[in-house]
């Protein structure tokens, strides 16, 4: 879309954001015309970053439409979860199905998830290098917690400081607390995690910021992604009360990402491929 700059009808003081090329930017830059991007009547909120937790793209049968499906509920960012099921050919498994993934009309990252038996130091080194953002740990039974060499595992974070959380594959040990077990072996040893156990598609904001993903998504920040949706006022649309970046059981009336517009009114609208996203520095606020 260019250059152009809009205002936040519902911020307390209206503040405007102004977008240059893919980003926002604070000041007006180039000698290009600024236009006005007429608000009146939506609401903005910033796109949404999701886990891939309810339509897993490894599994689909059309990564590329499932992406789609994400793009219609506001996802600007989709983080992709990726399982590693061996100890010895994770790195040419891992490249394969990136390339699965080249075509994605939605930019990505992708984020491992290693079940507890087969995590090792060298792939937390490899998956931080390939700029994941968190990596998950499967585990099936409290004992998976118990069998692991933790001091190694964080002596392997120590490099980029990539954060840890839990993905709990348990139908059994329903009165397991693993949510307190993982923090006890977290403060045990040291490791680095996430805050939040990431149990919902949205990323929270602070684990956004533990991944580093946030400043350069997730937010209206000079310098990050222009990435946002417009919401139609008065069609029955919510708030989240706790949360007003989130609504319930409302889809945006238009999607931008990078500064592009991509869906409107549940089309998408363009199809170009988008790129891989990865992190270059993991906690970036701790």
């Amino acid at each position: 879309m260019g250059a152009y700059w809009f205002l936040d009808q519902d911020a307390n003081r209206r503040p405007e954001f102004t977008v240059h090329g893919s980003k926002f930017s604070r000041d007006r830059v180039g000698g290009v015309r600024y236009v006005e991007m007429i608000t009146e009547g939506f609401t903005i909120t910033p796109g949404f970053i999701m886990l891939d937790t309810k339509e897993p793209l490894e599994q689909a049968s059309s990564p590329n439409e499932t992406a789609e499906n994400y793009i219609k509920r506001g996802c600007t960012l989709l983080v992709v979860k990726h399982l590693v099921t061996s100890i010895r050919h994770y790195r040419e498994k891992y490249d394969h199905f990136l390339k699965t993934l080249e075509s994605l009309p939605v930019p990505f990252m992708v984020t491992p998830v290693i079940p507890a038996h087969l995590l090792n130091p060298e792939m937390v080194r490899y998956f931080s290098r390939k700029g994941s953002p968190f990596l998950c740990v499967e585990v099936q039974c409290p004992e998976d917690l118990d069998s692991l060499k933790w001091e190694w595992i964080v002596q392997a974070q120590s490099h980029r400081r990539i954060p840890l959380t839990i993905f709990v594959k348990d139908g059994e040990n329903t009165s397991v607390n693993y949510t307190d077990l993982w923090s006890q072996r977290c403060e045990q040893y040291g490791m680095i995690r996430l805050t939040d156990v990431q149990e919902d598609e949205w990323l929270t904001f602070q684990n956004l910021k533990d991944s580093g993903i946030y400043p350069n998504r997730g937010a209206f920040v000079y310098g990050g992604q222009a990435d946002y949706n417009l919401f139609r006022k008065g069609e029955g649309s919510t708030f989240d009360e706790q949360d007003k970046f989130r609504y319930h059981n409302a889809v945006p009336d238009v999607t931008v990402i990078g500064g592009r517009i991509v869906q409107v009114q549940q089309q998408v609208i363009d199809h170009r491929s988008k790129q891989q996203v990865r992190v270059n520095v993991h906690k970036h606020f701790v």
